[in-house]
Parts: structure tokens; C-alpha cells; sequence
């Protein structure tokens, strides 16, 4: 099955659609890591909202959403391309009882941080607290506040899939009552529709009256970029001492990608000639 977002505009109002669903990818994501239930739950919902949020990039680079709570929840974070490649990983005290949670008490004291990346231009960066009931209230919240656009997000997501929608007004907005006609429409649909359903009929379901321009629909997969060399490149931050330690007792140095947990064996030869060649980059 291959994952897809649905971009749309109603063209009688000037606001624009999303509709995505994520299901091997997200899959992908959270295999090996044993997540708690909502945990897992909480970053397949990021990357549906990650997903809505990067085809809005109108250059070449990448969008960040990350979450850092005082709560169980350490970190959780989502980057997304702008070819909606993606990839993502959560930290959370893996001594506590999840049973019976919430949102709100996995997030308590935590606040949310969206970040645009582009190649090449300026970084930009908006924060706002971790404040509402679930994920879409808190980037609804971000939205108001930092980008003044008047947006609703719907989320749901089971064990297997993550069903996102997103409606946002367009600067040029016809008028308010346009916006709340189609939030209302959008209401009528359920959470078990919305994760049984395809999209193109839950579209048509939803707005089969109204004048829809679909934009494009474009597929989507976790990504997540790691490679024996940019794990050689992560050695630079282990002093030599050490690294030559580990090779006398291990004969060997094992790293695993915290994002998909491959794991990468590097040998004495491997690392003296990594150590060979000028400008590695120790990015990961």
C-alpha cells in the first residue's frame, strides 16, 4: 500500500485542503522501537501533521515538528522533506505506567516547535506551549499565533494507519462563514470512516456540492537517511582515546541509527581510513 496526501482548494472560497493517510510508512517508523501505546500513537499523528505542513514549502529543504514536555514524554520529533520523504523518533521515560493516559499528561509542562529549513535562505522557527487536549488543537494554536491563518486539523489513527485533514484559510478568504461551512461539513465525518474509508470517496462524501479544484496527490515514505558514512562522520563527537578503547576490548564499533535502528559495525581499518579523508560532514 502506498501512502498518499490529497491536496485540494475550494475555489468559491479560497481555502485550501489536505487529506492524508499514512500506514506502511508510519509502520515503518515505529518498528523495533516497543513504543507504549500512546506514545507510538502520539508520533504517527506528528507525522501526519508534518506531512500537511510540508507541502506547504514553496522551496527545496525540510519542516521539523518536535514536542519537549517535562512530562513522560522526553522528545518526539518528525522531519519532513519537501518531497515528503520523512522520518521520526520519540524518547520517554521507559520506567513509567502509561495505562489510562492522556495527551495532556504525557505532554504536562511541554511546548511544541515547528521548524522550516531551508536549503539554502534563512532557518525559521515558531514555539508555542503544549496547551490543548490533543495535537491538532496544539497546531491549530501554532497557526493563530505565528502564521495569523485561520486552520482546523482532524486526527485519528489505530495500531495499523494515521488519517490527518487540515483546512486552512488562504490569506484572500472570501469570508468567515465560508471557513465554518466547510469545518461543519467536515465534522459529520467519524473516526472509524475516516481510518476505513479511501480518500477520494471521504472527499467526495464531504464535498461533493462544492467547487473543488484538486491540486495533485503525491505519495509519501519514511526515509530515513542514515548511511555507513554519515555514522563514520558521528565518531568525530567520541574522543580517540575512547574509540581506540573499544576497539581493543570490542574489535569492533556498533552504532545504531536511533531513527529506523540499523545498526553499523566499523572495524580498526574502517575508522583509519574514514580518518584518511578531508571534509567528512558530521551531519546525521
Amino acid at each position: 500500500m502506498t501512502d498518499k496526501i490529497h491536496r485540494f482548494i475550494f475555489d468559491n472560497y479560497n481555502i485550501r485542503g489536505e487529506m492524508v493517510k499514512l500506514s506502511t510508512s508510519s509502520q515503518r517508523m515505529i518498528q523495533g522501537h516497543q513504543y507504549p501505546f500512546i506514545v507510538a500513537n502520539l508520533l504517527q499523528q506528528a507525522a501526519a501533521v508534518n506531512v500537511l505542513l510540508a507541502t506547504t514549502l514553496k522551496f527545496e529543504g525540510r519542516i521539523s515538528i518536535q514536542l519537549q514536555t517535562k512530562g513522560k514524554l522526553k522528545m518526539l520529533v518528525v522531519q519532513t522533506s519537501h518531497t515528503l520523504d520523512y522520518r521520526g523518533v520519540a524518547q520517554y521515560d521507559k520506567e513509567a505506567d502509561y495505562s489510562n493516559l492522556t495527551f495532556k499528561d504525557i505532554t504536562e509542562g511541554g511546548q511544541m516547535c515547528i521548524t522550516i529549513e531551508p536549503n539554502k535562505g534563512q532557518r525559521y522557527q515558531g514555539i508555542v506551549p503544549l496547551e490543548g487536549d490533543n495535537l491538532a488543537q496544539c497546531v491549530e494554536t501554532y497557526f493563530k499565533q505565528s502564521e495569523q491563518l485561520r486552520t482546523k486539523i482532524w486526527l485519528y489513527n489505530d495500531h495499523s494507519q494515521v488519517f490527518g485533514l487540515m483546512l486552512q484559510a488562504l490569506p484572500d478568504m472570501n469570508d468567515e462563514d465560508s471557513f465554518q461551512h466547510l469545518v461543519f461539513l467536515a465534522t459529520t465525518l467519524t473516526e472509524h470512516e475516516c481510518l476505513a474509508v479511501e480518500s477520494e470517496t471521504l472527499l467526495h462524501r464531504l464535498f461533493h456540492q462544492e467547487s473543488i479544484n484538486n491540486l495533485a496527490v503525491d505519495s509519501i515514505e519514511f526515509s530515513c537517511g542514515c548511511s555507513r558514512t554519515k555514522m563514520l562522520n558521528s565518531l568525530v563527537f567520541v574522543g580517540d582515546d575512547e574509540i581506540d578503547e573499544i576497539l581493543r576490548e570490542e574489535g569492533k564499533i556498533s552504532i545504531t541509527c536511533e531513527f529506523c535502528l540499523n545498526n553499523y559495525a566499523f572495524s580498526d581499518i574502517d575508522i583509519k581510513e574514514h580518518r584518511s579523508i578531508d571534509g567528512n560532514s558530521t551531519q546525521h
